[in-house]
């Protein structure tokens, strides 16, 4: 178990929502915290790998894209914890499994020919399954807000 699901047993769905999008929340903001510190420090980062210009130049890149696979990884540790938690490892397989095949097409791809190209296509994984459980817990999971949790659903408009 997990605090969502303790949630939804001790207080109920809205209660679990509440924790699970603020977890959803935290998730985002801390991978935009390491993401965007690791895009500020890469002109500090760079030298460290090595001496040679041409190195440095050549590593620019695949820090940049680890920045932005830190942002996703937020949102995306958040889902599978929430998921895990909820005990919803059907969707998460499923989730995951699409991730890996569009990972899998990256590599098959030209693009696995690069060091750039294989971290594309990792962020290519955690950017579709972190969009996956994002909407997975907006529209399809147990804590998704149904019509009767519409706050609006009583207010009428003249």
């Amino acid at each position: 178990g997990g605090i969502v699901d303790e949630e939804m047993e001790e207080k109920g769905n809205e209660a679990a929502r509440n924790v699970a999008d603020r977890t959803f929340s935290w998730g985002l903001f801390t991978g935009v915290l390491l993401g965007v510190g690791q895009i500020a420090l890469i002109p500090k980062i760079v030298p460290l790998f090595s001496t040679l210009p041409e190195v440095q130049e050549a590593v620019k890149l695949p820090a940049l894209i680890s920045s932005f696979i830190h942002i996703v990884n937020g949102p995306l540790f958040a889902g599978e914890g929430i998921l895990l938690g909820l005990e919803r490892f059907k969707a998460l397989t499923c989730i995951t499994g699409i991730g890996t095949a569009i990972m899998l097409a990256c590599l098959a791809s030209p693009l696995g020919m690069r060091l750039d190209g294989i971290l594309l296509s990792m962020a290519a994984f955690n950017a579709s399954e972190a969009i996956m459980l994002v909407w997975h817990h907006v529209r399809m999971g147990p804590l998704r807000r149904r019509r009767e949790d519409d706050v609006w659903k009583d207010v009428t408009v003249a």
